[in-house]
């Protein structure tokens, strides 16, 4: 009976030593798994035609290669939500799960990008090679546009085919990227030519009796289309006159609106020369008009009272001719 005893507590001994043991390698265990748990990023940027397990997941061992599915198209953006997220651990034996409803990661495929900058000047080349001349904007028909290219591809674009009609300032273009050679990409523009025209415009707002100086105006550049018959174009047709009231900063100054400086003043009292010869008489007499450099004004004689035409010389001086 002792021995029964004896052999019970041995084996009672030897099952707590191996459930020591059995718990001890669960631990373990246990713990290999934690330290080698898979992380889910918070975004991924692809460069191939496939989506791999280590775009996903940090920490996913031999497995890092494998394909889960196609990339998004380049330049373009997926999104995989907590449940496609999730089956994908299961079916890959990750020990991930999702810590909200809401958690997901962005894969974005890299590309080259050409602009509508880049594009747009390729155009400009290819219109001035037929025939297009001068300073012009381009209007492209749906709005401006780029080009987006697999991330090897080089960041170039050329004009396979184009036509312009010169007369309706239109145009049709076929575009392709990166080159004739390696048509990756083709898109074909419609868009239509505004031709500018640079004319003088004011700084500042000027009013009458101010004399437009050179630094008083600046360039700029404005459809020809928008163009009224009497605008100016030229400095010259603008320096040294004075606006008739106001003329405004910025805009088109039109002939009407500017006139030679008034240097007679109606009312004012002016000096009348009169030459012949070596000879030189002066009288002091009354303008009965305002007049500019050239003008010819009415002017009474102040100590005969007689009225007499004479041009306007200088500021207040006439002469009789």
């Amino acid at each position: 009976m002792r021995n029964y005893w004896n052999n019970l507590t041995i084996v009672r001994r030897i099952t707590l030593v191996l459930l020591a043991y059995i718990l001890s390698m669960i631990a373990v265990t246990s713990g290999t798994k934690m330290a080698t748990a898979a992380n889910l990023k918070d975004m991924s940027i692809v460069t191939t035609d496939n989506i791999m397990l280590k775009d996903l997941f940090d920490g996913v061992g031999r497995n890092a290669n494998y394909v889960i599915g196609p990339a998004p198209q380049p330049g373009e953006d997926m999104v995989l939500n907590a449940r496609t997220l999730y089956r994908i651990a299961l079916a890959m034996d990750l020990p991930w799960r999702p810590k909200t409803s809401g958690e997901n990661i962005i894969i974005r495929r890299e590309a080259t990008i050409v602009s509508f900058g880049e594009i747009e000047q390729t155009l400009k080349t290819a219109l001035e090679k037929h025939g297009l001349q001068g300073r012009y904007n381009l209007t492209l028909n749906g709005g401006n546009k780029s080009i987006i290219l697999p991330k090897e591809a080089p960041k170039n674009v050329e004009v396979s085919e184009i036509d312009f009609n010169t007369a309706r300032n239109k145009f049709t273009a076929t575009v392709v990227a990166p080159s004739v050679d390696n048509p990756i990409k083709k898109i074909i523009l419609n868009g239509s030519v505004e031709r500018l025209i640079q004319i003088p415009v004011l700084r500042t707002p000027l009013r009458n009796g101010m004399i437009i100086g050179r630094n008083d105006i600046e360039w700029i550049d404005i459809p020809e289309a928008n163009l009224q018959h009497d605008t100016l174009f030229k400095e010259e047709d603008v320096i040294g006159l004075t606006p008739r009231r106001i003329t405004y900063a910025g805009k088109p100054i039109l002939t009407k609106e500017l006139q030679r400086p008034q240097i007679v003043t109606r009312g004012e009292t002016v000096t009348i020369f009169f030459k012949e010869g070596p000879l030189v008489l002066t009288a002091k007499g009354k303008s009965l008009q305002n007049g500019a450099k050239g003008d010819l004004v009415r002017i009474t004689n102040l100590k005969s009272s007689k009225q007499i035409d004479a041009v306007v010389t200088a500021q207040n001086e006439v002469i009789v001719r």
